[in-house]
């Protein structure tokens, strides 16, 4: 092992809201592939791994993997967090980046640099200075911090969300660093998140406009939804969930010491 990361993308396809998202095409090719060359390209990640269950209605997402040289692990549908233990403790990563599979815009240097300050400050988790729809669903942690909440919670939420209810409800338990973003990331006027149709509808219409063969950089999309408001407009009033609406207030209503800032 020569990186330091481990990027593991959580993916089901019987999603309530938005069921087989992981697997709907985005210029020609399933979301999840998308969202797989996208964590690749990350340059202190090692391994990339998708994580999805036992359950038959992952069947088709685990013969995807295979077929396209995709690592994957399959493991509990309900209980999240023991994948993603389990794939920890088979690559043994003092570190690792949590990616949702409605996520196809994650944003490479972002994670790079969650990593880099993790590391500079031997920390556990990381606090970005300003609020940020642009990168969404993709959070870089210590190992130990989430071998701590394995051992500390049985909550639903913790295992549905791997440890997000802990991690919101006790920050005075983890080593917390700063990450100061750059001005064009402080960003809340877009949704880049696949929940829902019109998510799909915006996101699908975005990547046959922009999509080229390698990876869209997240400037390039700014710029076309600044420039195309009725695209952007698809999924504007399309809300989060309940219990991510609720631990994202949690986390911004706590203001846990850090133990240094990183800037961009």
């Amino acid at each position: 092992m020569t990186q330091p990361a481990i990027v593991i993308i959580q993916a089901r396809s019987s999603s309530s809201r938005l069921p087989n998202k992981v697997l709907k095409p985005l210029a020609g090719q399933p979301m999840i592939w998308h969202i797989v060359q996208r964590a690749r390209a990350c340059q202190n990640v090692g391994h990339v791994v998708v994580a999805t269950s036992v359950d038959p209605s992952d069947d088709a997402l685990a013969k995807f993997c295979t077929e396209a040289d995709i690592k994957c692990y399959r493991g509990s549908l309900s209980n999240v967090l023991s994948r993603y233990l389990a794939i920890l403790e088979h690559y043994d990563y003092p570190y690792f980046v949590r990616i949702t599979g409605d996520c196809p815009l994650i944003h490479p240097p972002f994670i790079d640099r969650q990593i880099r300050a993790l590391i500079a400050h031997d920390a556990d988790l990381v606090r970005c200075d300003a609020p940020s729809t642009l990168l969404e669903g993709q959070g870089s942690c210590s190992t130990r911090s989430l071998r701590r909440v394995a051992q500390a919670s049985d909550h639903p939420d913790d295992q549905e969300h791997v440890g997000a209810r802990f991690y919101a409800e006790h920050p005075e338990a983890f080593r917390t660093v700063g990450l100061q973003l750059p001005p064009h990331l402080k960003d809340t006027r877009w949704r880049l998140t696949v929940d829902e149709a019109k998510d799909y509808q915006m996101m699908a219409t975005l990547y046959g406009a922009l999509y080229k063969g390698r990876p869209i950089p997240l400037e390039v999309v700014v710029d076309y939804l600044q420039c195309h408001s009725k695209v952007a407009g698809l999924n504007q009033h399309v809300e989060h969930s309940a219990i991510n609406q609720e631990l994202v207030a949690r986390r911004a209503a706590q203001q846990p010491p850090l133990v240094g800032t990183l800037p961009w």
